[in-house]
């Protein structure tokens, strides 16, 4: 089972909500919605709800995705959390594996 798999158990077993942002510059953000908006729907755009536009002179280079939870799994890397969404207490930065999270019907915004 991936962890993916792991992660979405571990979530529907906790009954607790989840939150999934993106963040990147503009040009970045455009790859990002063209391909997630011909996989998956709702459409996303810079308005959506979990979007996080950066400004082109920001010091990043690559799309960061972001999942945050209320509780802490033991078995990915989570990220004590205090200072975005602070409603979460941890928060998992894995491009990979969130996308494998869409895969399994989650979206950006709150699941």
């Amino acid at each position: 089972m991936s962890i993916a798999h792991d992660l979405d158990k571990f979530i529907k077993d906790s009954g607790d909500n989840v939150f999934i942002e993106a963040e990147g510059k503009p040009s970045r953000l455009k790859n990002f919605y063209a391909e997630y908006n011909e996989k998956y729907s709702p459409s996303i755009n810079n308005s959506t709800n979990g979007i996080i536009v950066l400004g082109e002179d920001a010091n990043k280079w690559g799309l960061e995705l972001r999942l945050y939870l209320h509780q802490n799994p033991s078995f990915i890397q989570a990220t004590r959390n205090k200072v975005y969404r602070c409603e979460y207490g941890y928060r998992i930065n894995d491009v990979d594996v969130i996308r494998d999270m869409f895969n399994l019907g989650y979206r950006i915004g709150l699941n």
